[in-house]
């Protein structure tokens, strides 16, 4: 039967799991980089999800420890649940191709006890970062289809190839799979909830059922570049269709704006109950991750201080390529003044490309603000040079109010991005 590859979205790019092997019971499972010795500390996490009673792979494949291997590296959270899952069905049926096949299924989402898909964060940026993939698949023929939990729905676009599913049963259909007996209770997908024509071009469907398948809170920048996995050549086949309904068009790359578009995303990293950040910070424990992303311009939700190891911002350019200067302001509630920083100036991202903003929490006693102003040009050389000029470390609160309106008259498009956090 026809071999699937399977990738898993993530805000790193899309990971490919390329190998499944069985390991001896009496040891625990992993996830390896590449094939190397390489564990993941996303590893305890896959453990967990593996082994009985917590978890639902070996109830399901009838067997308990694994090792992995994944072309890139994977974040401690649990949106790779899903792909794992498929890999896993699809190995014991013998159709895990991790290296070339004739159809792709991109996914993201969260699975529990009882196998159902749950919604997951970030799902937009990630299938922005997942693009190039998709342009290198569907050009070299290779039928392709992205599964995303039900309730992610909403971040369908127009011409893609995107099929949200609500369990991992709905998921098996469109894949060929047999059910494991762990899935009987679950509802098998009707014609009647089965996704939309709209969200899922005939031909990748037709395929896959043809195929029968306090104070350090400085900031610090990294530049990220997404992860676009070489796809093997495979020649393209024509497939007749075989749901009556119109054919949608095939993947195309997002339009990209005229202006610049800039998405942030805030990744909280939490200690789990009964957990405290040094034992996350020591891989004694496997953080709780949150997400939550703004687009251009906006504010995140109030995250209390409590708990919280670790803060993330990133910041993607969705839009034409782009020079970034990010400037940063920590403020006290009432206070007079704020502290800043210029941490990224000028650098060059093109579309899909972020930088990775990291900050340890600030101890304080009192509600404070972080406020990040991204100044972005699409033609550096045509913006005056005093935009650029120095800032001083502490300003007046009211000149720092003024500070969007007088760049912005430079020539520079101007996005505010604040999160309120509290002790």
């Amino acid at each position: 039967m026809t071999a699937i590859r399977v990738f898993i979205l993530t805000t790193d790019g899309p990971v490919e799991i390329q190998r499944i092997t069985e390991e001896d019971p009496g040891v625990k499972s992993v996830i390896c980089l590449d094939g190397k010795a390489v564990a993941l500390p996303v590893s305890p996490a896959y453990e967990a999800f593996v082994r009985s009673p917590t978890g639902v792979i070996e109830s399901c494949f009838g067997h308990p420890a694994y090792r992995l291997d994944v072309s890139g590296r994977i974040s401690e959270g649990l949106s790779w649940q899903f792909g794992v899952f498929l890999a896993h069905a699809l190995h014991k049926a013998g159709r895990l191709d991790g290296s070339a096949a004739d159809v792709a299924v991109l996914t993201t989402g969260e699975i529990d006890r009882d196998l159902n898909v749950l919604s997951v964060d970030a799902v937009a940026e990630k299938l922005m970062l997942a693009q190039p993939l998709l342009d290198s698949l569907v050009a070299d023929g290779v039928a392709t289809t992205i599964l995303v939990p039900q309730d992610n729905a909403e971040a369908a676009a127009d011409g893609s190839s995107l099929a949200p599913v609500a369990s991992v049963a709905q998921a098996f259909t469109l894949l060929g799979l047999d059910l494991p007996e762990k899935t009987v209770p679950v509802q098998v997908a009707t014609a009647s909830d089965r996704p939309r024509s709209s969200a899922v071009p005939i031909l990748t469907i037709a395929a896959l059922l043809i195929a029968g398948i306090g104070a350090a809170w400085w900031l610090v920048e990294r530049d990220r570049k997404p992860v676009v996995a070489s796809s093997a050549q495979a020649e393209a086949t024509t497939v007749a269709a075989v749901v009556p309904t119109v054919e949608t068009p095939a993947v195309k790359p997002a339009p990209v704006s005229a202006s610049p578009q800039l998405l942030t995303t805030l990744v909280e990293r939490r200690a789990p109950p009964g957990k405290s950040c040094a034992a996350v910070h020591f891989d004694a424990a496997a953080p709780r991750i949150v997400e939550r992303s703004v687009a251009n311009s906006g504010q995140f939700a109030e995250t209390p201080l409590r708990g919280l190891c670790g803060l993330v911002y990133r910041v993607t350019n969705k839009g034409p390529a782009i020079d970034l200067t990010v400037l940063a302001a920590r403020a006290q509630r009432g206070a007079e003044t704020v502290r800043t920083k210029v941490f990224l100036r000028n650098q060059r991202l093109a579309q899909g490309e972020r930088a990775e903003l990291e900050v340890k929490p600030p101890r304080v006693q009192a509600p404070v603000r972080l406020q990040f102003l991204l100044l972005a040009a699409t033609d550096l050389a045509s913006r005056r040079p005093e935009a650029q000029r120095r800032v001083p470390k502490e300003l007046p609160i009211e000149r720092w109010r003024a500070t969007p309106a007088k760049v912005a008259a430079y020539g520079y498009s101007v996005f505010t991005v604040s999160h309120p956090l509290t002790p």
